[in-house]
């Protein structure tokens, strides 16, 4: 993690001097101390995620060169085509699982730090943010960031989008709820491990981490939607990653989809959990 911390520091500086500009002019801009972008240049501290959106567009470079030193710029998301539409491919009623996490905490929402992982266009998202947390929206679709744009203002309710690729997006705040519904599909198998793992540093203790995925029964059919970079999870697999935090919630079952505009069905598995103390 120090390295990752070294390299951004390296990248900022560069860029920052590429653009003729000073560290003053950047904390002035950025409306934070001259020693804060010097901790960043030096690999001492990381801004905070509301500041990225901020530093990228100052820097004329997407987030994921922020942090990764690779763009997801002109990358293809799976759903950019259906969210090029005024309609919302997805809805915007938020998700059972979404609702499941607000009543799980009983409306003690307020300040708490959330990361909703492939948001899409922003339904669950935006709900979160009116139920009172701080949302961060990490999506690599270009349209599906405009969107959760538009519908975050039409709704009166801020939400800090990152335009990034989850594939390899290394995560520098804690959280205290990180959520994926129907996303992690797309993680190569090889490294879902490491993902999970990092989902789970960067939890606080005692906060939750919420996904829904895709698993395989013979019984039901591919969905007509399904991309070839998807791969399913195996049953108790999502479990498994978290035995050793507490189980709050596991359930698997079959579920309707008009996605495509073509009735299926898939299997999914939702599990939340929470971290314990070690």
């Amino acid at each position: 993690m120090y390295n990752n911390y070294k390299e951004f520091g390296r990248r900022i500086a560069s860029l920052r001097k590429e653009k003729g500009y000073t560290q003053e002019k950047i904390s002035s801009l950025l409306n934070v101390t001259p020693q804060a972008v010097s901790k960043w240049e030096q690999g001492n501290a990381l801004p905070d995620t509301l500041l990225l959106p901020l530093l990228s567009k100052l820097l004329n470079v997407s987030i994921d060169y922020l942090l990764t030193g690779e763009s997801s710029v002109g990358k293809a998301g799976p759903y950019d085509g259906e969210y090029q539409k005024e309609t919302f491919y997805w809805g915007i009623q938020p998700s059972e699982l979404a609702e499941q996490i607000v009543d799980i905490l009983q409306g003690d929402t307020a300040n708490k730090r959330l990361l909703d992982i492939g948001s899409g266009e922003g339904r669950d998202a935006i709900y979160f943010a009116k139920c009172g947390f701080q949302v961060d929206a990490l999506e690599i679709s270009t349209p599906g960031a405009e969107k959760i744009k538009q519908y975050s203002q039409l709704a009166g309710y801020a939400v800090n989008i990152l335009h990034a690729d989850m594939i390899g997006y290394g995560l520098y705040e804690d959280y205290d709820v990180i959520y994926s519904h129907g996303s992690l599909q797309f993680l190569p198998l090889e490294q879902r491990q490491k993902h999970f793992d990092k989902y789970k540093q960067r939890t606080k203790i005692g906060g939750l981490n919420a996904h829904l995925i895709f698993i395989e029964k013979p019984f039901v059919k591919l969905a007509p939607d399904w991309e070839k970079n998807e791969w399913f999870y195996q049953s108790g697999e999502l479990a498994r990653y978290y035995h050793d935090w507490e189980i709050l919630r596991c359930e698997e079952k079959i579920i309707d989809c008009n996605s495509a505009g073509i009735p299926h069905r898939h299997a999914v598995n939702c599990v939340i959990a929470r971290k314990i103390e070690a």
